[in-house]
């Protein structure tokens, strides 16, 4: 059972003893926040009303004062929690038993204690209501002081756990407090220097050179400045311990055995992935495996050993366990393709990573390619090897293996869990060798449960990104075996083909694992690609998932006003950028695509009750952003899918419906449509259902 609680550091979060959240106005929100950290006192009617309806007549902004009070009271009366009072022309806010984040973020952040900066800054996951924006000068200043105010308060606990964890000698301690320090004040030079002594200390002299650089290039962009004399000093100090101590051989000749990293954790949306991070190269190489995978015992194996410790020669390589495999959690259900992008940023934000190589591998290589379309300013380079756009055979991508191939090879898995199951098609040129099958057996046991690896290989195959390969443009890599049991060349050429400026590189051999025969000439074109001289960060050509909704019967004076806040606030929920508004009509746009549909459903779930029809449309496609602005062919493919949806229906392209497999939506078959700029008829279908609880 939940305990009540009311969380205001990185948004707003209201839930009660086993309620879930009450759907509160922005300005209801506004309104609890501020007299929830009035500590009590009581405020009057009047000088809420000025704070959050300025811009209303005095008669309206008490009777949408009474309407605000009204609802956060019956919520408060539903959750068990809480007191919300008032007395006569007073109203005070009463949070003894709930658990209030700001309160205890203030009270922990008071003390000395390394532990309890440390909740501090934990409690902390982001500014006071952020997101929310009311338009409403009085309260807006409020805010902004406010903000500031826990901002610095925050950092100067992260300031206080750097001197401590600096003068314990608690380097990993030290560079997590650096990094998270400088996500929020990147000009911070003494955080700078923290960073290049501890990785220094670490033995790490190229990643603390690299980070004088990104603090040298941040002074030069913001203010046109050099690092302090401080800085430059420890700088040129590690350049000479460089000079001075090159890497030594071993006497051998023969590769030392490669020290397992510490496994790391991370969340991302409730679920815990774990990571591991290895080399100190230039660049950052994120690995996304394909199917399932273990971390750790991937160093067990000498090749795959082999190969990991050449990808961190020349990159900080970041390698992840996948949600519901290996040392992630389990037993967290089929994933999306969007849960499994948000996991690596989560990663990549919580390494401090801002501009990455992304590299995937068979099933991995479909979520890098949504990665790159989405977040191109984030993405450095994209390698894939043995990746495919398509999980199953169709007319026109007959590569793939058919349905009754499909459940064939899910039944050989079966049969022969717990051996090194279908090595023959995975890395056959390793069959006869005793160590790597032991090793991939007990790699795949400790990978995933038999039941959850069959259910990932299943889910593997309903994968389709074909069209958004389109909107990839970033410099890609495309490597293929040309005997690939698993991939056939031509789905290779198919990516590269349709990924703009790709190049494609064959490689003999029949292995379908990095860890293969000639592993080295595989690491070999990855090293040259992704350290050459890359382009500087893409443009402003983005993917996104466009809604397109209109409101049948939509109504006019209060009664719109008050259904516009319910689509605002749905919106804003939901991550959602609006980008036009007509009378009964409204086009958004969202980064992360079944949030694009809960969307709709939220609103059409909202409406209905008011007596409002609700039809709307979701495609997902490449638009060119200008600031808030929005345009191209997916917006306008979105407003002519909108006039094929009958009232009360949320309809979605079929490139929706295959990115959000695993998401628990369900789709019905509708029709198709043919539009300008579109190469067919685009087939579009029902959403139907959406998961337990939605």
């Amino acid at each position: 059972m939940t305990a009540p609680h009311l969380h205001l550091l990185g948004g707003f979060d209201f839930t009660g003893v086993g309620a879930t959240a009450p759907a509160f106005s922005r300005k209801a929100r506004g309104m609890v926040a501020y007299l929830a950290l009035q500590a009590g006192q009581a405020q009057s009617r009047e000088k809420l009303a000025a704070l959050l309806w300025s811009l209303n007549g005095e008669t309206q902004a008490r009777m949408s004062l009474r309407q605000a009070v009204s609802s956060v009271r019956k919520a408060m009366s539903v959750t068990g929690g809480g007191r919300f009072l008032t007395e006569g022309a007073n109203i005070a806010l009463h949070l003894d038993d709930f658990d209030f984040d700001v309160a205890r973020f203030e009270a922990l952040a008071a003390s000395s204690a390394p532990e309890d900066l440390e909740q501090a800054v934990g409690v902390y996951r982001g500014d006071l209501l952020d997101g929310l924006s009311l338009r409403e000068e009085p309260f807006e200043e409020w805010l902004r002081v406010e903000r500031e105010r826990l901002r610095a308060i925050v950092v100067s606990a992260l300031d206080r756990l750097i001197n401590h964890y600096t003068a314990a000698g608690d380097t990993a301690s030290c560079i997590r407090a650096a990094m998270r320090l400088l996500a929020m004040e990147p000009l911070r030079e003494d955080a700078h220097r923290a960073l290049m002594r501890s990785y220094a200390a670490q033995g790490r002299i190229n990643l603390a050179l690299k980070q004088y650089e990104l603090c040298r290039e941040a002074l030069q962009r913001e203010l046109r400045l050099m690092p302090e004399a401080e800085t430059r000093n420890l700088h040129e100090d590690l350049r000479a311990r460089r000079t001075a101590s090159p890497a030594r051989p071993s006497a051998s000749g023969a590769e030392p055995e490669p020290k397992r990293p510490p496994t790391h954790y991370v969340k991302s949306s409730g679920v815990n992935i774990a990571y591991q991070v290895t080399g100190d190269g230039p660049v950052d190489l994120v690995y996304v495996p394909g199917w399932v995978s273990n971390l750790d015992l991937a160093w067990a194996s000498p090749r795959f050993a082999h190969v990991l410790k050449r990808l961190g020669s020349f990159s900080r390589l970041i390698r992840i366990d996948k949600r519901g495999t290996g040392l992630s959690d389990r037993n967290v259900g089929l994933p999306t393709l969007e849960q499994r992008m948000e996991d690596v940023r989560a990663v990549l934000d919580d390494v401090g990573s801002n501009r990455t190589a992304l590299f995937g591998s068979s099933e991995g290589g479909p979520m890098c390619l949504l990665f790159a379309a989405t977040y191109p300013e984030r993405t450095a380079a994209l390698v894939l090897t043995g990746a495919y756009a398509r999980g199953t055979w169709s007319k026109d991508y007959p590569w793939a293996r058919t349905v009754d191939e499909v459940q064939q090879d899910i039944d050989t898995v079966e049969r022969q869990w717990g051996e090194p199951a279908d090595m023959r098609n995975a890395a056959p040129s390793l069959i006869e060798n005793m160590v790597e099958r032991e090793w991939f057996a007990a790699y795949l046991r400790n990978s995933a449960s038999p039941a959850d690896a069959i259910a990932l290989w299943r889910w593997g195959t309903e994968i389709d990104v074909r069209d958004i390969l389109p909107a990839i443009h970033v410099p890609t890599l495309v490597l293929q075996r040309t005997g690939d049991r698993w991939v056939k060349p031509e789905e290779g050429r198919y990516l590269a083909t349709h990924i703009e400026g790709a190049r494609y590189v064959e490689l003999a051999g029949r292995d379908h694992v990095i860890w293969g025969e000639d592993s080295d000439g595989l690491v070999d074109e990855i090293r040259a690609f992704v350290t050459g001289a890359l382009p500087p960060s893409p443009g402003e050509r983005v993917l996104v998932s466009v809604l397109a909704l209109a409101i049948d019967g939509a109504a006019e004076g209060a009664k719109a006003s008050d259904h516009a806040d319910i689509v605002r606030d749905e919106l804003l929920l939901g991550g959602g950028t609006e980008i036009r508004r007509s009378r009964g009509r409204l086009l958004a746009v969202f980064q992360r695509p079944t949030r694009s549909i809960h969307c709709a459903m939220a609103i059409a779930g909202r409406l209905k009750p008011c007596g409002l029809e609700v039809r709307a449309a979701i495609h997902i496609g490449e638009c060119e952003a200008r600031g808030a602005d929005f345009s191209g062919i997916a917006i306008e493919v979105t407003s002519r899918l909108l006039e094929h949806a009958r009232p009360g229906q949320i309809i979605a392209s079929r490139t929706m419906r295959d990115l959000v497999v695993g998401s628990g939506l369900t789709f019905g078959e509708q029709g198709e449509m043919k539009a300008s700029g579109l190469p067919g008829a685009l087939q579009y279908f029902a959403v139907t259902g959406g998961p337990p609880g939605l």
